[in-house]
């Protein structure tokens, strides 16, 4: 009989459809939506099982009852189930508390006037369409559904789930930045604001800056954290994580054999004669520094006048809330600011702003990213800009470059861009000058690296990385983990003193003895030895000692004790009547001359971090380092690593202020399988990181014939049965066993 794999339900949840619905003269017409979140998802929602809820895109005011069950009917054929609201719910949800307070605020804009009254009837909508959204989700969830719920304007959204179904595992991502604790806390509604992400298991967002400005909003609301970026709620903790959103790059890096594309290409360059084209793609926005934009190539063309009818800037501004009035406003501004230097440098034969202000479909703004020179995309603030992704995927014979603004998510992963600063115009147009005038050869050297980091980090595997964490471990866990407390202590004594062949699986650091400022000093307390040494001379215990340290340092350490001893998480070991140390798997190291280097330069960049140098791993150390340069060189790191892991067989884990990368076929699972393979009547495991989720998983649960505890140290999503807070609290579990 052939097995089957169990596949949950999921349910995608965000303000629109990837399906959209207009009605024209009478008459409904469904098309795709813009936008890559569709194609990051389209393999969760295949499953007949899963859903997506959205708007549709059409005001329910202007539909019918026929019309409302033709758009059900036909969206259901995509697996999509519509939310209707109607043109009031639209204004103040959409257009007014989302667009008009929420925007603004989290890309440090200056906010329009709004008057108290009116952001209150604003907030009221948005917690109402909130709730409506909500509902909805919980009119399909089932036990153990896995919903994802998408953005700014559905924040409300996992906690009001959450509340009502503590039986599903809920994730949450944010597409735009998150603001600094400081300029939340204007907004009067700031801590529902970050309740409500916390109804989630897990929250994403872009970078690890955002993250770490919403671990600091989440502490201002009264929340407290664990020292692995997850908050406290209750009695759960919440993963706050970054996942930098990529692209569909396959789509725009084979739009080249296009017949499409080749034709726009062609009339491009046409067009443009074989002057430098500067090119930027933005929908209308005013955090998209547009005016800025258009005021550094003014700058430009009055600096350097030789560039004066030899350069074009093609300028695509897509339309969008043209019913807020800071977008009308914009709007007006820039069609002035065209037309004063179409008409300040211009000639009869050159226009030197060829601005469109329309959307244009996929092949038009690859063919321009292919004939462009340099890709202009200086946002005052972004959460991610993919348009910046899609250049650098689009760019293939002659290349371009790449200005992007520091403040935008992408920069943090291309950084072979020019990155300028958009609060200063004079970084724009040096930016620019050189961009035009940049060797080819550099051009393509820094083309290269940026193509070689979008092509591992794609949208799907966004949303593959996304969907993993939501994942692990497996649902359920975090409720089932109970506190060690008097009674449940005195149940574990009494079973290890009443058993026959115990089996006692221990982790060193973080759960014998805390965490040291430098991983080189943490040496065992003689208390520590003493009890070690209690517990592994009784003939009824097996007790091993299975640790991420090296062959070298427990040896050194604990190579006295008559007890069994497993280093770098399972690579080699030494049984307790042995004293040779065996490997358990021989493999080949070479992967260390290419990462090695990578640990060694942002070691150097990083005051207070270290490398540790394994027999079959490396270790990067940054416990002791300045918090913003360890996270800002972490997330760098995570980056250059991640293409080699798969070439090499290895995997990256992240500890506890620790990056580790190893053998991905060597664990803590693997090695406990040569104990766990002999007969106990009572197994104790305990640890405190995610590579004792490994030795958890395969601890067997708990029977008439065997008593089975493991056991998590602090807090964290765990597999464990049970969990103490401390080390303290671990070594005085293990002085009564004796």
């Amino acid at each position: 009989m052939l097995g089957w794999v169990y596949m949950p339900q999921v349910i995608i949840v965000s303000n629109r459809l990837p399906v959209s619905v207009a009605k024209e003269n009478g008459k409904l017409r469904f098309y795709p939506s813009t936008g890559g979140l569709a194609t990051g998802l389209s393999s969760y929602v295949n499953n007949r099982k899963s859903t997506w809820i959205g708007w549709p895109g059409v005001a329910s005011d202007e539909l019918t009852a026929d019309d409302r069950q033709a758009i059900v009917t036909e969206l259901a054929k995509h697996n999509c189930t519509p939310v209707f609201l109607s043109k009031k719910q639209i204004d103040d949800f959409y257009n007014g508390y989302s667009n008009q307070v929420l925007w603004p605020l989290f890309h440090n804009l200056r906010r329009g006037e709004v008057s108290t009254a009116t952001r209150k009837r604003f907030w009221q909508a948005y917690r109402a369409v909130n709730q409506k959204f909500a509902e909805a989700t919980l009119n399909l969830s089932e036990r153990g559904s896995h919903i994802w719920v998408h953005d700014y304007q559905l924040m409300l959204v996992p906690e009001m789930i959450r509340d009502a179904r503590p039986d599903v595992i809920l994730g949450f991502f944010l597409h735009i930045p998150w603001p600094t604790a400081k300029s939340l806390s204007r907004l009067p509604e700031y801590k529902k604001l970050v309740g409500g992400i916390l109804g989630a298991d897990v929250a994403g967002f872009h970078t690890q800056g955002y993250v770490a400005n919403f671990l600091d909003s989440a502490q201002a609301a009264g929340f407290s954290q664990t020292d692995h970026s997850e908050v406290v709620v209750g009695e759960r903790s919440v993963r706050v994580s970054d996942f930098p959103m990529g692209i569909d790059y396959k789509k725009y890096a084979t739009a080249t054999k296009s017949r499409t594309v080749q034709d726009a290409v062609r009339r491009y360059r046409e067009k443009y004669k074989k002057r430098k084209v500067i090119v930027s793609v933005d929908r209308l926005d005013p955090s998209k520094g547009l005016a800025e934009r258009l005021k550094a190539y003014a700058s430009l063309l009055e600096e350097y006048p030789k560039l004066q009818g030899k350069v074009v800037f093609a300028m695509i501004v897509a339309p969008s809330r043209m019913e807020v009035p800071a977008y009308k406003r914009l709007d007006k501004r820039l069609l002035a600011l065209v037309d004063e230097i179409n008409r300040n440098y211009g000639r009869p034969d050159w226009q030197p702003v060829d601005y469109m202000n329309v959307a244009q479909p996929f092949e038009e703004v690859t063919a321009l990213f292919q004939v462009a020179d340099v890709a202009f995309i200086t946002p005052l603030k972004d959460g991610m800009n993919l348009a910046a992704k899609e250049f650098v995927a689009s760019s293939r014979r002659r290349g371009g470059v790449l200005i992007l603004s520091e403040t935008a998510g992408a920069a943090e992963e291309l950084q072979d861009a020019l990155l300028v600063n958009p609060a200063k115009p004079e970084t724009m147009v040096a930016a620019l000058h050189r961009g035009l005038t940049m060797r080819r050869r550099e051009l393509r050297r820094r083309l290269r690296r940026m193509q070689q980091q979008l092509s591992t980090n794609t949208v799907q595997e966004w949303a593959k990385g996304f969907v993993d964490t939501l994942n692990r471990p497996v649902p359920g866990t975090v409720s089932l983990t109970r506190t060690v407390k008097d009674k449940l202590r005195h149940q574990l004594v009494n079973d290890y003193r009443q058993a026959e062949k115990r089996l006692l699986m221990l982790d060193y650091d973080g759960s014998l003895v805390p965490f040291s400022e430098d991983y080189r000093e943490a040496n065992p307390p003689q208390s520590l030895l003493d009890l070690l040494e209690r517990l592994s001379v009784e003939a009824d215990n097996d007790v091993v000692l299975i640790s991420g340290r090296s062959a070298d340092d427990l040896q050194k350490w604990f190579g006295q004790l008559p007890l069994s001893l497993v280093a770098e998480h399972g690579a080699s070991y030494r049984k307790a009547d042995g004293k040779a140390w065996q490997t358990i798997e021989k493999v080949d190291t070479r992967w260390k001359r290419a990462i090695q280097p990578i640990f060694e330069k942002y070691t150097e960049l990083t005051p207070g971090a270290h490398i540790e140098v394994k027999p079959h791993s490396l270790v990067w150390h940054y416990r002791a380092a300045s918090p913003y340069y360890a996270s800002k060189h972490a997330v760098t790191i995570k980056r250059l690593v991640k293409p080699m892991l798969k070439s090499y067989g290895l995997e990256l884990l992240q500890g506890n202020k620790a990056l580790e990368v190893k053998n991905s076929r060597i664990g803590k699972g693997v090695a406990a399988q040569r104990w766990l393979n002999h007969k106990y009547d009572f197994v104790l495991a305990i640890g405190d990181d995610a590579t004792d989720e490994d030795l958890f998983s395969v601890i067997p649960a708990s029977s008439a014939a065997i008593k089975t505890y493991s056991i998590k140290v602090g807090r964290g999503r765990t597999l464990a049965d049970y969990r103490v807070p401390s080390s303290k609290e671990v070594n005085s579990l293990l002085r009564k066993l004796h």
